[in-house]
């Protein structure tokens, strides 16, 4: 796939962007099966112009609402989950920027997104740290040579889509009791990307390690620094983070629709002991298929409905800040389809095989990445955990947790 037959613009529902899909999926399987980095698959979404769908058309965007944005993620996730993913944090720091439009560096931010680039993410650490803390061993300090400058060190993992990326994101504890999140280009000296992902599922979206020694960041270059005793302000920025990866599991699931239906039409026999001479005109496998197509329906349904609530949220800000009852219901809706696909997306994966028998294990037919790419996604955080937190607000109100997992 080259970048020079997709179209300038191609936006979703229209001819040229369902050209681009399939162009995107033909290569999908072959690419998690010969483990190749989709270098061409990302360079052609981000010629189309993908990564500014939110963007306001006055600014160069296509001025898409957050359903419409969640419903081209499901597309794009169908064609292939791993390009679709490595586009996560992009969308999350261009809702950032939309929500602090006001100020000159977001509108310089959006300019550089208009202009089709794109951000990737380092903020996740290994270590003792508890995830979700904001406290990290990545350090953000003055530059004692350059006055108002400053100086970034450390090491992060899970840096998805980092190395596709245009900038970076990054966050750092200072020096002062804060976490800074700061954007650096990603070639820019002392930035070190390693693709060391090997997760079983998810497997080419630049899950690695990205290592900062000394990169010089500039005082336009920290997008924000909070003191880490700061009352928390309603958000619905982490709930758009975390149902992103639902909209991915919802684009797989189509997927399995898909090759549910495609291998029953491929057999051309069943056991002698089957209910009719040809698989695909046997009702059990039938009711099989529908029971799959149900599951990938009610999973799509949930993640633009809880969409929906985002947008509610959204529109509702003043000064960046969303209504409070509003943000809350969506974290909690965001929250009851992770509990909700944890379930039922990796079972739905399982079953796909049972339509094909024991030919549906071919290594040629990689029918298992749905499964590995689901299961990989689901254990982004723990589902017990959001289960808990929908239960206790349930009964006792209970506030939901203010990081970047709800």
């Amino acid at each position: 796939m080259t970048t020079a037959d997709i179209p300038t613009r191609a936006l979703p529902g229209t001819p040229e962007w369902t050209q681009l899909l399939a162009r995107i999926a033909e290569g999908a399987s072959d690419r998690d099966l010969n483990d190749e980095n989709p270098f061409d698959a990302v360079a052609a979404l981000k010629h189309a112009g993908f990564g500014t769908l939110r963007l306001p058309v006055e600014a160069g965007g296509a001025g898409f609402t957050v359903p419409q944005l969640f419903s081209a993620v499901i597309d794009v996730a169908h064609a292939d989950p791993i390009v679709a993913h490595i586009f996560r944090t992009h969308f999350w720091f261009v809702e950032e920027r939309l929500r602090t439009i006001d100020l000159p560096t977001s509108k310089a931010w959006l300019e550089k997104v208009a202009a089709g680039k794109i951000f990737g993410n380092a903020f996740s650490e290994k270590g003792s740290l508890a995830v979700g803390s904001l406290v990290f061993k990545t350090r953000l300090l003055p530059d004692p040579t350059n006055e108002g400058s400053y100086r970034l060190d450390g090491e992060k993992f899970y840096s998805t889509g980092t190395l596709f990326s245009d900038y970076l994101t990054v966050t750092a504890t200072t020096d002062h009791d804060s976490v800074a999140n700061v954007v650096v280009p990603a070639d820019r000296e002392g930035v070190r990307i390693i693709d060391d992902w090997d997760g079983f599922g998810q497997r080419r979206t630049g899950t690695g390690t990205t290592v900062f020694t000394d990169v010089a960041v500039a005082a336009d270059e920290v997008l924000s620094d909070t003191p880490y005793d700061a009352d928390p302000v309603p958000t619905v920025q982490y709930a758009s983070l975390q149902l992103f990866i639902h909209a991915v599991v919802a684009g797989i699931l189509e997927s399995v629709v898909d090759d549910g239906v495609a291998l029953l039409r491929s057999r051309d026999r069943s056991f002698s002991h089957a209910l009719t001479e040809r698989p695909s005109d046997d009702p059990l496998y039938q009711k099989l298929l529908g029971e799959l197509a149900s599951t990938a329906y009610i999973a799509q349904a949930s993640v633009l409905d809880a969409a929906a609530a985002i947008g509610a949220a959204t529109a509702s800000e003043v000064d960046g800040v969303p209504d409070a009852d509003l943000a809350a219901e969506a974290q909690l809706k965001v929250a009851k389809v992770k509990v909700h696909l944890d379930a039922v997306a990796p079972e739905a994966a399982t079953r796909l095989l049972e339509l094909g028998g024991a030919s549906a294990a071919s290594r040629k037919r990689n029918l298992d990445r749905h499964w590995r790419n689901i299961r990989t996604i689901t254990l982004h955080n723990p589902v017990v955990y959001k289960a808990r937190v929908i239960g206790q607000n349930l009964l006792h109100d209970t506030p939901i947790p203010s990081n970047a997992y709800f």
